[in-house]
């Protein structure tokens, strides 16, 4: 099957992690047998060509000016919580752009189905450049375009204008299913949650783990004999860190020595700072930036409790299902997670992931001391989570989800 994937946000290198779930869902397509295209917005730093990669790489103007570039590549949001100006300058001409560029892709290349990632801006742009074709169109929903048509009149109907092209349509948790579905357009929302390279992010031996944190903690000055509690991602009020800043102060009245290591950028990074000042606790939180994704395994491995602490901005927006969520899950380290999302769908509280309120500092605090505190039960909950993701999260399980879905559309 020849499969079309258009998406606004992509992996520019190997080192990027940005929308890798989507790279991950194509490369498994492609080790299925199929033919995968991917178009995205053009940027410098985009690599279309890189060794080991099987899917083929397009891109189309993003702007009218090479040195502008606002649209794709989750820019598009300031903090994700509402529309930069010069994104909405910037639509008009890049949706134009990525339109022609997708017939032009059909016309070189006999194209099965075409599969647009996030509800918008994708769907409406797939939609139009369908409008005299037969091809069947998929939408997946991620979390931040069913956000702006649950926000934005003109995005609702937008969104509405692509559901009703479309052949199928997904989302990474039940919530956005909910969601989606209220938009009262397309066809019924399928569950498909995303899945984990379980090869790639695995439990590390002892002997593994010991020379991991040996390496970190000489480069980021990490104290070695400590506990360390782990949260990756982007600096943005969703992923919760302003919460997690927080709780440390709980954590180390209990275990005096915790560290917190946030690996991460983004423009909440000098706020969460001060955060750490006010609570006291500047000494016990470190910030080391963001982390290339080949490098992300080692911090996993070498962590004691990773926290995903994901929250409602201010705005309302929210992760669909967090790939640190999943990672972690696979990398066999205990999890500590909010109750938000598609989170609740996949971890199973107690059992594979201790899952607590959002936004609850307390709680927070007081279930990553309570796993610091016990070892067997932060192994347990470990090795379960690592079953657990082997048995279900595969990226092959969850490409073979979505070959059935592109067969059944392309029959009908």
């Amino acid at each position: 099957m020849n499969i079309l994937h258009l998406a606004t946000t992509y992996p520019l290198h190997k080192a990027d992690s940005s929308a890798a779930f989507v790279e991950a869902l194509c490369e498994a397509l492609c080790r299925r047998g199929h033919a995968v295209h991917v178009l995205l917005p053009a940027h410098p730093d985009l690599e279309l060509r890189r060794e080991g990669r099987q899917a083929v790489l397009h891109s189309f103007s993003g702007t009218p000016v090479k040195s502008w570039h606002p649209w794709g590549y989750a820019q598009a949001l300031t903090a994700d919580r509402a529309l930069r100006w010069d994104a909405y300058l910037a639509a008009p001409f890049s949706a134009v752009s990525a339109a022609r560029a997708l017939r032009r892709i059909m016309r070189e290349t006999s194209i099965d189905v075409v599969h647009a990632n996030w509800l918008l801006p994708a769907g409406p742009i797939v939609a139009w450049a369908l409008r005299r074709t037969e091809t069947p169109m998929v939408v997946s929903c991620h979390g931040s375009g069913v956000f702006l048509a649950e926000k934005r009149r003109w995005a609702a109907a937008a969104a509405r204008w692509g559901l009703k092209r479309s052949a199928a349509l997904t989302a990474c948790s039940r919530d956005l299913t909910r969601r989606v579905g209220g938009l009262g357009a397309g066809p019924a929302p399928v569950w498909i949650p995303y899945g984990v390279d379980i090869d790639r992010f695995q439990p590390p031996t002892p002997t593994q783990r010991a020379a991991q944190r040996a390496g970190l903690s000489e480069k980021h000055g990490v104290a070695l004999e400590t506990p360390w509690i782990l949260a990756i991602g982007r600096l943005v009020h969703k992923k919760g860190f302003d919460v997690l800043v927080r709780a440390v102060a709980t954590v180390r009245a209990r275990v005096g020595d915790a560290q917190l290591i946030i690996a991460g950028a983004g423009p909440l990074h000098d706020k969460l700072q001060r955060r750490a000042v006010d609570e006291g606790v500047a000494n016990a939180v470190h910030f080391v930036g963001a982390v290339a994704h080949e490098d992300v395994a080692e911090w996993y491995g070498a962590a004691d409790v990773i926290v995903v602490p994901s929250v409602h901005g201010p705005g309302g927006n929210v992760d669909g299902l967090p790939n640190v969520f999943l990672e972690g899950l696979a990398s066999g380290t205990a999890v500590v997670a909010s109750r938000v999302g598609g989170i609740p769908d996949v971890g199973r509280d107690g059992e594979t992931v201790a899952l607590v309120p959002e936004g609850d500092v307390a709680a927070l605090g007081a279930a990553i001391a309570d796993l610091l505190e016990d070892d067997g039960r932060r192994v347990a909950l470990g090795r379960a989570a690592r079953a657990d993701a082997e048995a279900c999260l595969d990226w092959d399980n969850v490409a073979e989800r979505f070959e059935d879905l592109y067969q059944a559309v392309v029959k009908v």
